[in-house]
């Protein structure tokens, strides 16, 4: 990551030593959509090395709560549609 930024702030150097970079922005524009996604992918590692890691009963059990909520919603929304009978 580091050489990758380091190239790039070479490149945008020597292209205003040289007076071509408003003649590159192309170029720029390319190579700082390339350093944004290695950016975004090693934020993206760091985070989940961050997080702990998921219990699958804690998973299942929030499952089961996710479903009930929605079966109790379910019948509310068809109990007022429907009334008592």
């Amino acid at each position: 990551m580091r050489a990758a930024l380091v190239a790039f702030a070479e490149l945008v150097k020597r292209l205003d030593e040289n007076e071509r970079l408003s003649g590159n922005l192309p170029l720029i524009m390319g190579r700082l959509g390339d350093l944004r996604r290695m950016l975004f992918e090693y934020e993206v590692r760091v985070t989940e090395r961050l997080l702990p890691s998921e219990d699958p009963a804690e998973r299942e059990s929030r499952r089961i709560v996710r479903e009930a909520r929605e079966d109790e919603e379910d019948v509310k929304r068809k109990w007022e549609s429907d009334g008592p009978s």
